[in-house]
């Protein structure tokens, strides 16, 4: 639109913009994405926060995907089978987000949840250019993370 002043705020699990003075135009946060820096540490923090439990981890001797009430608590909320190929990259060393369950509340990829700055936005995932905002905690500043975005989408393909 030309010549709009465009200013962003962020309320809850939508993000706000207003156009001119008095137009708003209401768009959805994204969806969570699970990139490298969970690799191996798998903190569970953003298990504990999400209202819909749409984040799972890998059961390699039962080849399951489920999903936690609460992380550590043993009762499983859903569970599904994982994409062979898919799941074979990473195995049990990460944390997967099922993007069909996924509200895009923002609540796991907020600053003080993932302790290593793991967790992004869709359509904020670092792409590895000079320009990409990385998570300040992120370890893995400079790679493209892009990547996770499929393969979170192909390890539920079934």
């Amino acid at each position: 639109m030309h010549g709009t002043i465009e200013t962003r705020e962020a309320t809850s699990s939508f993000q706000i913009v207003r156009l001119e003075s008095s137009q708003r135009i209401l768009f959805m946060s994204g969806l969570a994405i699970i990139t490298e820096a969970c690799i191996s540490v798998k903190d569970r923090a953003c298990v504990d926060v999400c209202p819909v439990q749409c984040i799972y981890e890998f059961d390699s001797t039962n080849n399951v995907l489920y999903s936690e009430e609460k992380a550590g608590s043993g009762i499983i909320e859903n569970s599904h089978t994982p994409n062979a190929e898919a799941i074979a990259i990473f195995g049990d060393s990460v944390l997967y987000v099922n993007l069909d369950e996924c509200t895009s509340c923002t609540a796991c990829y907020q600053p003080d949840v993932c302790p290593v700055g793991a967790i992004y936005s869709e359509e904020h995932v670092p792409d590895g250019t000079s320009r990409s905002k990385y998570n300040s905690d992120d370890p893995n500043k400079g790679h493209d993370h892009t990547f996770f975005v499929q393969h979170s989408r192909d390890v539920f393909a079934n």
